[in-house]
């Protein structure tokens, strides 16, 4: 919460995107991205940054949420 707060006021940003290792174990992985769906986050793809493709990362899960 306090990451949000901070990339809102102070920082004025629009969007705050989180990156996942894709190596983490299933376990804590999944229940880190249900928890941090709770606050609001989604999947996301690399689409903004690739040219307009929906580009899936093989190293990294992103998940973004609007501030």
């Amino acid at each position: 919460m306090a990451l949000i707060e901070l990339a809102s006021a102070p920082l004025n940003c629009t969007r705050l995107v989180v990156c996942l290792d894709r190596m983490t174990p299933d376990r804590s992985s999944k229940s880190l991205m249900r928890d941090l769906g709770w606050v609001g986050f989604e999947l996301i793809t690399l689409r903004e940054w690739a040219g307009g493709r929906d580009t899936v990362s093989g190293r990294w899960i992103f998940l973004g949420m609007e501030v």
